[in-house]
């Protein structure tokens, strides 16, 4: 059976190896492109054609062409292409490559024309994660953006290896007389991007006022009389930028079907058309995006509409930010003098812990933050030390450290997985393995529930419960995506697998012989954990009432589910709402007004219940007690006056005060009520 392909192979003679990587091959049917193939270094080239696409009917031919690296979509016009006619019958048929290189035959002088507009672009950059550190084996490729009258064209320009500092350039031939800036060119007056219309309005009415006709060439720059018109840069006219001072005061950044007629109907006219300065929009420098992948995960995906850096100038520099599906390799935080330290939980240092709980915001609502779900939790030791393994005592708390709780006694052995990611690269920078690598537990010498750290992993005995380290290559080196890391783990698994408690974490380190080695002694890391939703989140009753506070009338055709009451002007509902957290671990709660299509208020007294802001009064509840890091909530009932005769839907919007380190409380939907109001 045929592949679906048909496989072109060949060389292109007399090709220098500098212009072969400027050059590509293509395959095209009139001016569309159907196949490209770069060229080798010596010419040689290796094309796949759609075996559909040769034997589609019609008449028009199938030829090669060699012309500049890059080009997609269709082939532009230009006297400078060769083309080649191949026996289009003959190649649709064949079942093996294919060789056509007899027919192609490109002159020293053919390939200076086609290079003649043609010039080396580069950009530089770094790729770094959302913490701020380096993503290594990061893979990035810079795209070329056009614009035609139907969307955005991304063209894939160069694809380039970050370093193990996320450092990149990229470089790739950039023609420009080859991609006109207009999307519609040669008729240039046909169709634009939305965004330039201020600044094509602001010329044309310029040039309106101005009943010269232009004498020679260059029809606008000849006219000197009455004119007020400096051109602008380029790259400010491709972002629609060019006359942003002369915007109206009713100026709005969007679409407008009639202002696009208005620009259509005024290009209509020939003699406008004659002295618009069309070409004020071409740049000499691509329009570029970026798109970033680390092993087979995309961590960066800019948007042309929104991400494009247009007439983007040759030898600029970018930071590309990761998102949070890339793995970072940061520094190792400062060590202690002595013995072992633990420095932070997430991305909070130990010195904003306080009785088990983060400080977070003083002061705001997101304050005295208790922890929950996976916690990412750092130490290191001091330099010299000669701790090649460690264990990890937890000792259970009896209550909350902040609020009377006893201390633990004794402590056990922490046995939760844990992993690193390594980078291995060759004495080259590249880049010959990236993953993750269990640190233990392991047992060895009858310890158990032992842990390497990074430095010794490489040596650590295997069998075990440590697999094989990966082979470093003569000369290469390892980087650790989290240096320092010593445990990371589900929260419960700290406090023996239970869903509410505080801990104390300690460490005991040993040689590289599991030789006990003393280390001055840190202060336990105490974590508050609370793994538990909200007691009670629920509406228990909403009341309907008149201006003058008496119970409005409910239509018997509404259910109890779904009740309508007629409250008249000035009537107004009640919420009775319960929100409790039984751990006192509330950050805030709220109560919607929601209706019609996208509105929305705040029922009030007050419009949000908070640990440490907009608290006040408590009439009906315990106010919150910062002391003991406590806010329990309780039951009260609030007054909503509504003003548009509508379907309701009241709903409580609550969150706890807790944290995983990385990230800060924030409110979730819970329970809802509906209820139908009519004013009159």
């Amino acid at each position: 059976m045929s592949s679906k392909n048909v496989t072109l192979t060949g060389s292109i003679p007399n090709i220098k190896p500098a212009d072969a990587q400027k050059l590509s091959l293509y395959a095209v049917r009139g001016k569309e492109i159907l196949a490209s193939s770069g060229l080798q270094e010596k010419g040689a080239f290796r094309l796949e054609v759609s075996r559909n696409a040769i034997s589609e009917t019609g008449n028009q031919a199938l030829e090669v062409v060699v012309g500049p690296a890059g080009l997609s979509g269709s082939l532009p016009d230009s006297s400078a292409f060769q083309r080649v006619r191949l026996n289009r019958a003959e190649i649709a048929k064949a079942d093996k490559p294919v060789s056509i290189s007899k027919e192609i035959k490109v002159t020293d002088e053919q390939v200076a024309e086609l290079l003649r507009w043609c010039r080396e672009y580069c950009v530089s950059g770094t790729v770094i994660g959302q913490n701020g550190c380096p993503v290594p084996g990061a893979r990035v490729t810079v795209y070329s953006v056009s614009f035609t009258g139907s969307g955005y064209v991304k063209t894939p320009r160069a694809t380039v290896n970050a370093d193990m500092n996320g450092n990149f350039t990229a470089c790739f031939p950039w023609c420009t007389w080859l991609f006109p800036c207009w999307p519609c060119w040669p008729i240039w007056w046909f169709c634009w991007p939305w965004w330039w219309e201020w600044d094509l309005l602001h010329i044309i009415e310029t040039l309106e006022k101005v009943p010269v006709r232009p004498v020679g060439p260059g029809p606008v720059e000849s006219i000197t009389s009455g004119l007020a018109l400096i051109r602008p840069q380029g790259k400010d006219l491709v972002r629609g930028q060019g006359f942003a001072a002369a915007r109206k005061a009713d100026f709005q950044f969007a679409p407008d079907p009639a202002r696009t007629a208005l620009i259509q109907r005024k290009l209509s006219n020939p003699a406008l058309r004659e002295i618009f300065p069309w070409w004020w929009w071409c740049c000499d420098d691509p329009n570029v995006v970026f798109s970033v992948t680390q092993g087979p995960t995309t961590i960066v995906d800019e948007n042309p509409a929104t991400d494009t850096r247009w007439c983007f100038e040759d030898g600029s520099t970018v930071t590309l930010v990761a998102n949070s599906s890339a793995v970072t390799a940061c520094p190792g935080d400062t060590p202690p003098e002595t013995g072992f330290a633990w420095t932070r939980v997430g991305n909070i240092t130990v010195d904003k812990i306080h009785q088990g709980y983060a400080d977070g915001f003083a002061g705001t609502d997101s304050s005295d933050l208790a922890f929950t779900a996976g916690l990412d939790i750092y130490g290191q030791f001091a330099p010299g030390t000669l701790v090649s393994y460690y264990q990890v005592d937890a000792g259970q708390w009896s209550g909350n450290p902040a609020r009377g709780g006893t201390p633990p006694g004794s402590a056990a052995l922490l046995g939760a997985d844990l992993y690193n990611y390594i980078f291995i690269y060759d004495a080259g920078f590249n880049l010959t393995f990236a993953g993750p690598i269990k640190m233990g537990p392991f047992t060895h010498g009858g310890l158990t529930n032992l842990f390497a750290t990074e430095q010794s992993r490489q040596a650590a005995p295997t069998g075990t419960g440590l697999d094989p380290f990966p082979a470093v290559p003569a000369g290469g080196f390892v980087l650790w995506a989290y240096e320092g890391l010593k445990v990371s783990t589900n929260s419960g698994n700290l406090i023996a697998g239970s869903s509410l408690g505080a801990v104390d974490l300690t460490l005991t380190g040993y040689d590289n012989s599991f030789t006990a080695v003393a280390l001055a002694p840190d202060n336990p890391l105490t974590l508050m954990i609370d793994n538990q939703d909200f007691t009670t989140v629920h509406i228990n009753g909403l009341k309907a009432y008149k201006a003058d506070h008496t119970d409005a009338p409910f239509d018997a055709g509404s259910t109890g589910d779904c009740p309508a009451y007629l409250i008249g002007v000035g009537g107004y509902v009640t919420v009775d709402i319960t929100v409790v957290d039984n751990n006192g671990h509330i950050f805030e709660y709220e109560v919607d007004a929601e209706w019609g299509h996208g509105h929305s208020a705040t029922v009030t007294p007050p419009s949000t219940r908070g640990y440490a802001v907009n608290s006040a009064p408590f009439v009906t509840l315990p106010a919150p007690n910062p002391a003991q890091k406590l806010f329990a909530g309780g039951s009260e009932v609030m007054t909503y006056y509504p003003t548009t005769s509508c379907c309701y839907e009241f709903r409580i919007r609550a969150g706890k005060r807790v944290t995983q380190g990385y990230t800060y409380p924030g409110l979730g939907d819970r329970d809802f009520q509906t209820i139908s109001l009519k004013i009159s």
